[in-house]
């Protein structure tokens, strides 16, 4: 999703690398608000443990966990969270990991979801940067401009916008774009989300979604993609039903 994932081939991770900057420059540059628009389409969203995992696009059990073959009550235990969910509050860490670069780069924000289709995912360090999706629109800013995308233009678009309010509202068993394997731990439900369709292959090879027991609500999203690059999003100080203004989800 600079947000939670940015796909692509070599080619488009390496056309914004400037050998005559340091590393690190690189990194952020590679990340630019300035090229959210056009790496849009291969965002996220988004969502972490058992690293050898993240190298195979099949759902393997990771450490710590046991399959669920049986998900009935898991999804009647999300259906009723989802109902009584208003509103959730976070801050969150972000870790891009970058296999080309053999490097990572961490940030950190605010992210707000309002009922039923309204996510708001705020960067503040190590830059500020927004992103804002309300119903079919999305709303990305930086310190220089902003761009809006009408996600009813594209199929694609419609999919990364639907996985991501999924994600949140604990409703991914009944999104068809996606094969969802759920395990067990003493702590945490982990959902395993595989691309069915071609359009999501193209975008991941995996999103783990890690519930915690306790509340049912999102505690860590990682998104892989095919190429090796895979995105942590970790979730902490969550308010749950607290007042969330619209104006916060304003795409204008």
């Amino acid at each position: 999703m600079i947000l939670l994932l940015s796909g692509g081939s070599g080619a488009d991770k390496w056309s914004c690398f400037n050998p005559t900057k340091t590393k690190q420059e690189n990194n952020y540059q590679y990340l630019c608000p300035q090229r959210m628009t056009i790496r849009m389409q291969k965002l996220l969203f988004t969502i972490i443990l058992c690293l050898s995992t993240l190298l195979y696009a099949q759902a393997q059990t990771p450490a710590g966990f046991k399959v669920l073959s049986n998900t009935a009550a898991l999804q009647t235990s999300l259906a009723a969270t989802a109902r009584s969910t208003q509103t959730i509050a976070s801050d969150f860490n972000q870790v891009k990991h970058m296999k080309m670069m053999n490097d990572k780069v961490s940030s950190k924000g605010k992210f707000y979801f309002k009922k039923e289709d309204k996510i708001r995912i705020e960067y503040v360090s190590p830059f500020q940067y927004l992103l804002v999706m309300n119903g079919g629109q999305i709303m990305v800013r930086d310190e220089q401009k902003s761009n809006k995308i009408n996600t009813r233009n594209s199929k694609t678009m419609q999919s990364v916008n639907k996985v991501m309010m999924d994600c949140m509202r604990g409703t991914v068993f009944g999104n068809k774009d996606f094969d969802v394997k759920a395990f067990d731990s003493k702590g945490q439900y982990l959902l395993q989300l595989i691309p069915v369709n071609s359009a999501m292959k193209g975008l991941f090879a995996r999103i783990e979604v890690y519930l915690d027991k306790a509340d049912n609500s999102v505690g860590k999203l990682v998104m892989s993609e095919q190429g090796g690059d895979y995105t942590e999003m970790s979730f902490s100080n969550k308010k749950i039903n607290t007042s969330l203004s619209d104006a916060l989800f304003s795409v204008r």
